[in-house]
């Protein structure tokens, strides 16, 4: 038995049109390897798309790239992630899933005392997957308390989880306020564990348990993983005589250069010399060069760094993106309004969110369950007008979803 396991393709996912092209053609990559690979099926461990609602283009890429692994009698199985799913619960894979295209095998029964799931089992090889999709909060949690573990344990044969979560045991560092479930509450005695969500490579074993795989994401989201990870991959995973054995496989579009610069008590002509010297003699051709500039400059201000014209010489030189991040650098004079950066816009909305949750009025909701909602909601309220839709028809259709979300739809129902 051969598959590939993907997780956190984030399609769609940059707001610079380069760098969505770069994720694009890392998914092709990724998709072409399986197929050259002639791996049984592929598994997508959650956050295929950015957004519930991808563009076009987006949409197109992946229906494209995934019709070309049925076309060669390759299954494909996901779990959806959190960015998967609109405010309202919906979530383009249903879609794909109609059109025969993928399988879903997140699918829940909820009984009277607990959760049921029934395994999804590939045609080809007789494995068996079951799993669990990436919820906001303590919806996840409480989805994984109630999970009718003992009906999985019980089940023979070569069992897949996948899921779409972080856990407690092994969450890395650089993600230690991300919400994580305890390896407790997952199913135990399975054979492979295929995770989602975290955005970093890792492979564990726990003998109660089993081969416990994050394989990162295709591409770097945002500009911190850009310049750590600098690419993305995925795992080849073959199975010989109930033996579990993992080959990494990197998909690299194209090189990155990451630079930091300390401005520290030096002033905007110093720094702006500074990187000019230093990135003069770099090889920047067909690359993507990020530069960080971070402190507190001893006089001026960050404006008069002329960061633009270095980009512009930059990419005369044939850099393919340049990126040039300046959150952490402030004058001696802006220095108290700093805000301090985050490693996603995830955590920086969490941030915000968190610091001024506690004003709301709602006492029968903890913090965490506070901050899901505002979140929800401020999802919901982003969404667009649908091509055609009528002012007074997209004003509705958002009333009516905040009363769904709200929970409070059917009882206005009941006083008209």
């Amino acid at each position: 038995m051969k598959f590939a396991h993907l997780a956190d393709c984030h399609l769609g996912g940059w707001t610079d049109p380069e760098l969505t092209k770069i994720g694009l053609d890392a998914f092709r990559k990724a998709v072409d390897i399986c197929i050259k690979e002639t791996v049984d099926f592929v598994i997508f461990s959650g956050d295929l798309f950015d957004t519930a609602r991808p563009s076009i283009d987006v949409l197109n890429c992946a229906v494209k790239k995934l019709k070309e692994l049925n076309d060669n009698r390759i299954s494909v199985y996901v779990v959806s992630g959190s960015h998967d799913y609109s405010p309202t619960g919906k979530t383009m894979l249903n879609v794909l899933e109609s059109a025969g295209i993928l399988k879903r095998v997140d699918r829940i029964e909820d009984t009277t005392d607990s959760l049921h799931m029934k395994f999804t089992t590939d045609q080809k090889t007789g494995a068996k997957l079951v799993g669990m999709s990436g919820r906001k909060g303590s919806l996840e949690e409480r989805d994984y308390k109630d999970l009718d573990r003992k009906s999985l344990e019980e089940e023979d044969g070569f069992k897949i989880f996948v899921f779409h979560s972080a856990i407690k045991e092994f969450r890395p560092t650089i993600f230690e306020q991300m919400k994580a479930i305890p390896l407790s509450l997952f199913p135990k005695g399975f054979n492979y564990y295929a995770g989602g969500h975290v955005h970093k490579t890792g492979t564990f074993c726990d003998e109660k348990y089993g081969e416990i795989v994050f394989p990162g994401g295709t591409f770097p989201n945002n500009y911190r993983e850009l310049e750590e990870f600098k690419y993305g991959g995925f795992f080849i995973v073959e199975v010989d005589d109930g033996n579990v054995n993992l080959e990494r496989k990197d998909i690299k579009i194209c090189d990155v250069i990451a630079l930091r610069f300390d401005a520290q008590d030096k002033t905007p002509e110093r720094m702006e010399d500074e990187i000019k010297e230093e990135t003069k003699d770099l090889d920047v051709e067909d690359k993507i060069v990020l530069i960080r500039v971070e402190g507190i400059l001893k006089s001026g201000r960050v404006t008069e760094i002329r960061l633009k014209d270095i980009s512009e010489i930059l990419k005369k030189y044939g850099a393919k993106i340049v990126k040039i991040n300046t959150n952490k650098l402030s004058t001696k004079e802006y220095e108290e309004i700093n805000i301090e950066e985050t490693s996603t816009k995830e955590e920086l909305e969490n941030k915000l969110i968190r610091e001024n949750v506690g004003n709301y009025e709602l006492e029968t909701l903890s913090i965490d369950e506070r901050i899901d909602l505002t979140k929800s909601l401020i999802r919901l309220l982003s969404e667009e007008k649908k091509e055609g839709e009528r002012n007074t028809d997209y004003e509705a259709r958002l009333f009516d979803d905040v009363l769904t979300l709200l929970g409070i739809k059917k009882e206005l129902e009941g006083l008209s």
